[in-house]
């Protein structure tokens, strides 16, 4: 058994000393593909908007009609920051889901820019393209921006840095998206409240506990993970899964947003928004040649396959060895990287005797993100809608 310490220099999880500790009953059973977890929307930003193409106005949920007044919030909101890819504050964003279906989302970055999103369940919207859109708050307050589309189920608004529509949605009672053919009305229930813990959130640059204000939380075991981390690590048939705390961590010194172990092995996620441009290639090496430089004393090795380029998702798979005369520590990895610029890392940390079991996990974690990739869950009839949240190692990513 590697000396903790040492093994600690390449591995990201054995800070924990959980990967010392061998499990037995570890299993990966065949693939059943389900949903993955929810990413992220883009951030907010003050840059140039690309020039406008002229397209097909914006789908609403189905059966819109049913609904005279404006959607109504189901529960509460959720929200928190997220960070970029070198772990520092980028932003806060909250999300709420009305009783249409649709998810009303928020975000604001540091310099007081803020996006607006909406969630629309089942729609298939043309990426790259924009819709010219009218935000509406209680009839007074206009303004006239573009929607982008970063995801087919998902449209986002930037609006720069405007304090008088913020204060406006904090004091609303509605807000409308409307566009020349469609329109969508939100109550705008206990804004006050979560836009001041936003603004609050950025001010402290996320040094803020979670934003909540939902009644019906859905609790979960310490030992337990959240349902979209959960549900993507079922997809690659991975039984038995134990999460492991990172309460006693300092936040700037955890490795892993979350962490998990699977018998033998200790498995982690990292989620970063990247800057746009961003390559796949470049964020997977960089990443890769920081945990070579971690194996102190020890002779590093590293592979990484090419990179795919899947409908709607960028997917590299790898792996890190580290070569000591206590035995070889060895990483296996999955990169993807979303086109909403999130930049996601699973990693799976094994000795010597236990690689085979790491490699699997990775194999099939990669397998199911192709699937996804190919049959996205919005064209699957049987997936339930899915909105985009802010806090993509919670519930799996403006």
């Amino acid at each position: 058994m590697l000396d903790k310490a040492v093994a600690a220099a390449l591995s990201s999880l054995l800070l924990l000393g959980a990967a010392a500790a061998h499990a037995d009953g570890a299993q990966v059973a065949e693939l059943v593909p389900v949903n993955p977890p929810t990413m992220y929307y883009p951030a907010p930003s003050s840059g140039p908007a690309p020039s406008p193409r002229t397209v097909a106005p914006a789908p609403t949920a189905a059966d819109p009609a049913e609904k005279t007044g404006p959607a109504e919030l189901e529960d509460g909101w959720e929200g928190g920051p997220s960070r970029d890819r070198d772990g520092k504050f980028a932003y806060c964003a909250i999300e709420g889901r009305f009783d249409t279906g649709h998810v009303l989302m928020i975000a604001r970055n540091v310099k007081g820019e803020v996006n607006l999103g909406m969630g629309i369940p089942g729609a298939e919207l043309p990426g790259g393209e924009q819709w010219k859109v009218k935000v509406v708050v209680d009839g007074k307050l206009t303004r006239e921006r573009r929607a982008l589309a970063p995801k087919p189920d998902m449209l986002v608004i930037p609006n720069g840095k405007d304090e008088e529509l913020y204060t406006a949605l904090m004091n609303g009672k509605e807000v409308v998206f409307a566009s020349d053919a469609d329109r969508m009305a939100f109550a705008l229930k206990g804004t006050k409240k979560v836009l001041t813990d936003l603004k609050t959130c950025v001010d402290k640059a996320g040094a803020v506990p979670p934003i909540d204000t939902r009644t019906k939380k859905v609790a979960t075991r310490p030992d337990e993970l959240p349902e979209g981390l959960a549900d993507l690590l079922k997809a690659a048939g991975v039984r038995d899964v134990k999460r492991v705390s990172l309460e006693n961590v300092p936040k700037g010194e955890r490795p892993a947003d979350m962490a998990w172990r699977i018998g033998p092995i200790v498995g982690g996620i990292r989620e970063r928004m990247v800057e746009e441009g961003s390559k796949l290639e470049d964020l997977s090496a960089g990443y890769v040649d920081a945990m070579k430089k971690r194996c102190e004393g020890g002779t590093p090795t590293a592979s990484l396959s090419a990179v795919e380029d899947l409908p709607g998702l960028m997917l590299r798979t790898g792996s890190v060895d580290c070569a000591l005369k206590e035995g070889k520590m060895h990483v296996s990895l999955t990169f993807f990287l979303s086109p909403g610029r999130l930049f996601t890392i699973l990693f799976h940390e094994a000795q010597e005797a236990d690689i085979g079991l790491a490699d699997k996990v990775r194999d099939n974690l990669a397998e199911v993100l192709r699937r996804l990739a190919v049959n996205p869950p919005s064209a699957q009839p049987s997936a339930p809608p899915s909105g985009a949240s802010p806090a993509a190692a919670q519930k799996g990513k403006p």
